[in-house]
């Protein structure tokens, strides 16, 4: 659960108050709790303790500070998009360089 987005996990902003955080949860307690569920419950347990660990840390509000101080030092530090040039000398003469780019997921975007 290191990697998980507590925010996202519970579909509030970073910015939401205390009291739509504990609403998000309670919708989501309602929906997801493994007693609710006819089909996969182990499924449905393992969403709940991601929704429950969430909660945990952004109810309380020193947990939550501590929370969004690292996630604020733990971003990942700007790359630059890498020029392909060589690439077009051994293909053909004339043609432009791309660049490749990568997302928030980590897949790769070549753009011309």
């Amino acid at each position: 659960m290191k990697n998980t987005d507590l925010y996202r996990e519970l579909g509030v902003t970073p910015e939401a108050e205390p009291e739509v955080i504990r609403a998000a949860y309670r919708a989501l307690a309602q929906r997801y709790h493994p007693d609710r569920q006819a089909g996969s419950s182990t499924l449905a347990a393992a969403k709940m303790a991601r929704i429950n660990h969430a909660y945990e840390v952004l109810r309380d509000p020193e947990s939550r500070r501590n929370y969004d101080q690292t996630k604020r030092t733990s971003r990942p530090s700007f790359q630059a998009p890498v020029i392909h040039s060589h690439s077009c000398r051994t293909l053909a003469y004339g043609v432009q360089p791309f660049l490749t780019t990568y997302d928030q997921r980590g897949r790769l975007h070549a753009h011309v």
